[in-house]
């Protein structure tokens, strides 16, 4: 981080003095309240999983096991050649640990968040970091083009830049869900980058179980927000031994024409 000024209890700005607190061994740069991470508290399953938070392997067990099935390139086989001295960023990163050496930011000090800090004001400098990881948080916010812009700034010549979306996938707020891109408009999204490979990350079985779900919960709340949160927890339940079948799904013809999520591997030329 350039400029900055460490000390054991704050880093301080050299440029204009502004000191930035380190708690419990996480730094932050910004004071974003829980208010910003639960504008949808009403939602039963935004509060459960704010709640789950709290227990990361808990929380990445329900993660996996009812979120979307996951193929393809994932974020850490991305980044497995990159040694361990090197600067790697994972932007919006929750509780995920992808490596040790790996720097978590996030909005919220969430368990195993490193640094508190908006994405699209990152505290690094210009050209500095060799590998930055987003999954799933571009859909998030009302304008990804300014944290791919950062993405840019502050990668070097080189550096690899991975990249999550969602394409065919219900409404889901955390706090909030404005996004969706095709294939072809997530390669628009990175066209500043060298495209090194792009593909399916989650495929038409999670898409179909994703909207069918959703479906059904509404069908049966009767417009009852609370009881169709239930229903659609309920349902993504029982359904999600289904998504086994992405397994070999993902791999047929088109299959991206209807597939849940697409993965981006890049370099910064």
């Amino acid at each position: 981080m350039a400029g900055l000024k460490h000390s054991e209890h704050n880093f301080l700005c050299e440029h204009c003095q502004k000191e930035y607190a380190i708690t419990d061994g996480v730094v932050s740069f910004g004071h974003f309240t829980e208010d910003k991470a639960n504008a949808s508290a009403d939602n039963l399953i935004s509060r459960l999983k704010n709640f789950f938070k709290r227990y990361s392997a808990f929380y990445n067990f329900l993660y996996y096991a009812f979120g979307g099935f996951f193929v393809g390139l994932s974020a850490r086989q991305a980044i497995w050649r990159l040694d361990q001295d090197k600067l790697i960023l994972n932007l919006g990163s929750g509780i995920k640990r992808i490596r040790p050496e790996v720097i978590n930011i996030d909005f919220l000090p969430f368990k195993n968040v490193d640094i508190v800090a908006d994405i699209t004001h990152l505290p690094f400098a210009d050209n500095s970091v060799d590998a930055i990881i987003n999954e799933f948080v571009l859909e998030h916010v009302k304008n990804p083009e300014a944290i791919i812009t950062e993405i840019k700034r502050v990668l070097k010549p080189g550096g690899l830049v991975y990249v999550s979306t969602p394409f065919v996938e219900s409404f889901h707020s955390s706090p909030h869900d404005y996004q969706r891109w095709t294939k072809p408009g997530l390669i628009h999204l990175m066209k500043d980058f060298q495209l090194e490979k792009v593909g399916i990350r989650s495929g038409p079985t999670s898409a179909l179980l994703s909207i069918l779900n959703e479906w059904l919960a509404v069908l049966l709340s009767f417009g009852w927000r609370p009881l169709e949160q239930i229903w659609l927890m309920f349902f993504t339940i029982i359904t999600s031994p289904l998504k086994l079948l992405d397994y070999f799904m993902w791999r047929l013809p088109n299959a991206d024409n209807i597939s849940y999520a697409f993965y981006y591997l890049g370099k910064k030329s």
